[in-house]
């Protein structure tokens, strides 16, 4: 299907409206950069291991001290089972991203979506319907977009539910309520609803930051 002037306009107003809401709910990037060098330099030492190494870092990867800094930022969730970083989950998800033999959990389906360029490898993302529960797959590509149509025919869309918020850590209330759905079921009233390219490209966008990081401090 031809990508029509009218449909861009949309996608880019779509993409806009979700990166504002989500920014607005997880300021991720206003916390990082607000954040002092040492903790910005440690946070990209345990993005670029997650990167590299498709597996949560040991906690000796930066002091206690630091650690403890970035968690109380919800920058980095740490917990038993190692130390996660958005969009990588150590807590085993129902979500899982696929690439050169590795694969790896993620918070939620937008994180998921993010991951791909983010490793710059062709990934296929599996997953659960969150209203069905049937099996979804959708392959994207390693510069983040989303393969053809017909290439994705079983997770035709993002949903996003509102998020228990209460002051919990975003992995345990907004990423909870952001999964996959398949084509042949409906998300509840009140849910945002996103195809998979405007999924993709809220997600490159939203961690667009964490790659100009890793730049600014080379590991």
């Amino acid at each position: 299907m031809e990508i029509t002037n009218e449909s861009r306009l949309e996608l880019k107003a779509a993409v806009t409206r979700a990166l504002q809401k989500l920014g607005d709910e997880f300021p991720l990037q206003a916390r990082i950069e607000g954040a002092q060098p040492t903790l910005q330099a440690a946070y990209a030492g345990i993005l670029y291991h997650w990167i590299h190494e498709a597996a949560p870092p040991a906690a000796g990867i930066a002091p206690q001290a630091v650690l403890d800094a970035l968690s109380a930022m919800d920058a980095i969730v740490s917990d038993e089972q190692g130390i996660g970083c958005y969009p990588f989950s150590a807590r085993k998800t129902e979500i899982r991203v696929h690439f050169s033999g590795k694969s790896v959990h993620a918070m939620c389906a937008i994180d998921a979506l993010a991951i791909p360029r983010m490793v710059r490898q062709a990934s296929c993302i599996t997953a659960r319907c969150v209203v069905c529960r049937c099996h979804l797959a959708c392959a994207v590509a390693a510069n983040g977009s989303v393969e053809k149509e017909h290439q994705n025919p079983e997770a035709a869309r993002v949903v996003w539910e509102p998020g228990a918020g209460g002051g919990q850590a975003c992995c345990n209330s907004l990423c909870a309520g952001i999964g996959f759905v398949c084509r042949h079921c409906t998300a509840s009233p009140g849910a945002l609803t996103f195809s998979l390219p405007q999924a993709a490209a809220v997600g490159n966008a939203f961690f667009a930051f964490q790659r100009r990081l890793l730049e600014h401090y080379p590991t």
